[in-house]
């Protein structure tokens, strides 16, 4: 009787042991993929070096932490103003304040940071449609730092003293969970890379061949492209 029950409990765990992995890899290649275009916005648009751009990315973890947003929202934010401003210590600050600004206001972090990259280009009219309270005469004259000093007086502290309430920090707490899955996943990706190139390269031609010997259909593709083997995978 208790090997049943000790049968049970083992299976059952082995069972979500393997449904873990499986979602920490899987969250892991998300993030690893999402990672890889930020770099490439920051090696096109900035004149970065490769040790920046890995700090980048080292501080968006931090702040994902930190302020309790996820490292999905603030990579395209980022990723936005990187392209406006052609400079990481500027994206950087402007995504600061954009973080500001949501927090204080509840919109998006997508669409201030967006506002923020186009008055910075000197289309200041989407800022202007966010209902911040600047002054009209200072939107018009597109003088981005003056908007800027402006905005960091009104906002300035927003999103640090959020991090601090109670809701937020369970969200913080959630979002340190996630990276900590999400690492493990990380250690797990070679593993699963050289397990799925086999079944890729070996396994699934060998049962095309298989399936075309039985069926007298030799149009079965012998392996598939980039495109359909992120398919199989996920």
């Amino acid at each position: 009787e208790f090997g049943k029950k000790a049968a049970l409990a083992f299976a059952a765990a082995g069972a979500a042991a393997a449904a873990f992995a499986y979602q920490s890899v899987k969250n892991a290649a998300a993030d690893e993929g999402a990672q890889r275009k930020l770099n490439e916005t920051l090696e096109k648009t900035t004149s970065a070096t490769t040790a920046q751009i890995a700090a980048v990315g080292g501080w968006i973890d931090k702040t994902s932490i930190a302020i309790g947003v996820t490292d999905d929202e603030l990579r395209p934010a980022f990723s936005r103003l990187a392209r406006s401003t052609n400079d990481v210590n500027k994206a950087q600050d402007l995504l600061n304040l954009a973080l500001d600004i949501s927090s204080a206001t509840g919109k998006p972090l997508e669409a201030v940071a967006n506002a923020l990259g186009k008055a910075y280009d000197g289309n200041t009219q989407a800022l202007g449609k966010l209902g911040l309270g600047i002054d009209q005469s200072i939107l018009k004259s597109g003088n981005f730092d003056t908007i800027f000093t402006k905005l960091t007086g009104t906002f300035g502290g927003f999103a640090e003293n959020e991090a601090k309430t109670t809701e937020k920090s369970f969200v913080r707490i959630k979002i340190a969970i996630d990276e900590a899955q999400e690492r493990i996943g990380m250690a797990l990706l070679p593993i699963t890379e050289k397990l799925t190139t086999f079944i890729l390269e070996t396994g699934v031609p060998a049962l095309n061949a298989f399936v075309g010997g039985l069926t007298g259909d030799q149009g079965l593709s012998p392996a598939f492209t980039d495109s359909e083997k992120k398919a199989f995978l996920f």
